[in-house]
């Protein structure tokens, strides 16, 4: 059976995207804000409707240069959620101010406000929403309790491209700034890179320059800058992507969907297996570019057991996000005595299941159908556990896997070679002996004798 990861990489458009390449090379404009990074953005800025979108490295420095274009004191306090990638706290840490971690909501994993007010203090200045799973923030009520304790706010919209606002606008288009990833695993996806997006002109033309090491014009350096272009080719790909997205929303929505459908059709339901996606079917603007269960102690195993089990068979399910930002070391007791009991939950019962535009909706009858095994058959336990490393390397077991596909055709190709070599062979030996014409014409010929 074919592995089935999450997060493998959407190619669409190669062989558009390779005559891009071509024209890159021949022109030699690899980077520097070239006509394909330009155009990027360009298209984006047309697709959200939003005044300004720029091009980045990646969504972490993108986040990074939206921090530092806002000129907060250092030391100040910004307020995110314990339940998102390491990167939006790191990128806050790492432009000198302090993130402060709440809670989020158990039921749509999104920043929960109530556990926010605990958080503010006289030195908060910011909040950072997280739209997650393809689903957005409520951007009103950030803005109204943003505005009840002045605080500007910013949104890490890492998975969120394409995603609609409940009022059908895209993100994209709110708060200070917004920040896209385009990292190889997004729905949206250009390799690596990212998108800043945002309507305010000072905060845009800060970050531009920023981005390009603060220069601002020839031999003019007017700003502590840094290198987070994005290149060309990086951008080339955007481009093809951003052509197909709808389409490719449209394969999420669908793979969402059937996994309803299958999770349905299997009786696996809450409490047992809860079904992340399944009440955002009926929101329009929501992407579903993942797919995730939370699995109860109905279930029969835990989340991690679950997980290794269907790695033996070749499902690479994971576990997103997990122990929690304030269980990591470098942000460990930065809660003091605050509780964050949702987080805590989700990352003991969450798993992401693949998704994307490499799974079918056979893949998710096979993934639902492993599910129902699992949850039928209370007494299999994993053959191994699964260590910290494990969770970072499903894509590339999945791609040894295919080399040792790959291998075995090829061997199986020399082993046909070898058996046509050998009737060859014995051809030869089992011949009656005689001279070839070739040979006679050889020794008939006069040069022959002249060579002799």
């Amino acid at each position: 059976m074919p592995p089935l990861v999450v997060g493998k990489p959407n190619l669409l458009d190669p062989d558009g995207f390779m005559k891009d390449v071509k024209d890159i090379l021949a022109t030699r404009h690899f980077t520097n804000v070239g006509p394909y990074a330009l155009e990027l953005e360009r298209m984006a800025a047309d697709y959200l409707q939003v005044k300004h979108v720029i091009s980045v490295s990646n969504a972490t420095a993108g986040l990074e240069l939206a921090l530092r274009a806002a000129d907060f004191a250092p030391g100040s306090e910004v307020i995110v959620p314990s339940y998102t990638f390491v990167a939006t706290a790191h990128a806050v840490a790492t432009v000198g101010l302090t993130p402060v971690f709440c809670d989020a909501n158990a039921t749509s994993h999104l920043i929960d406000l109530a556990s926010a007010e605990e958080c503010v203090s006289d030195r908060t200045v910011a909040i950072i929403g997280v739209h997650l799973w393809g689903l957005a923030c409520d951007a009103d009520a950030l803005d109204t309790f943003a505005e009840r304790h002045g605080l500007r706010v910013m949104f890490d919209a890492a998975h969120a491209f394409g995603t609609d606002y409940t009022d059908g606008k895209k993100v994209g288009t709110r708060g200070s700034a917004e920040v896209f990833s385009m990292h190889a695993t997004k729905l949206f996806n250009s390799f690596e890179g990212g998108l800043i997006t945002t309507n305010d002109d000072e905060l845009a033309h800060k970050c531009r320059i920023m981005r390009n090491f603060g220069i601002s014009g020839q031999d003019v350096v007017s700003i502590v800058g840094t290198n987070a272009k994005m290149s060309e080719i990086h951008c080339a790909l955007g481009i093809r992507h951003l052509a197909v997205i709808e389409k490719t929303k449209a394969h999420y929505r669908r793979l969402a969907q059937k996994y309803q459908e299958c999770m349905a059709a299997e009786g696996l339901s809450a409490p047992a297996a809860i079904l992340w996606n399944e009440p955002y079917l009926k929101v329009p603007g929501c992407t579903h570019s993942y797919v995730l269960v939370q699995l109860g102690d109905e279930f029969g195993h835990t989340r991690d057991e679950v997980m290794a089990l269907l790695r033996d068979e070749q499902i690479f399910a994971k576990r997103y996000f997990y122990p929690g930002l304030h269980k990591l070391t470098p942000y460990a007791g930065s809660c003091g005595k605050r509780i964050l009991p949702a987080t805590d939950l989700l990352n003991e019962r969450c798993l992401t299941l693949p998704t994307g535009t490499t799974v079918e909706e056979d893949d998710v009858a096979r993934i639902v159908a492993a599910l129902a095994k699992l949850s039928r058959d209370k007494t299999s336990s994993p053959t191994r556990t699964i260590g910290p490393g494990d969770h970072d390397t499903s894509a590339l077991n999945a791609r040894l896997q295919d080399i040792q596909l790959q291998k075995k055709k090829l061997l199986e190709e020399v082993a046909k070679l070898d058996h046509l070599q050998e009737t060859i062979s014995l051809t030869f030996a089992t011949a009656p002996s005689k001279k070839w014409p070739i040979e006679d014409a050889a020794t008939q010929s006069p040069s022959a004798s002249k060579i002799d």
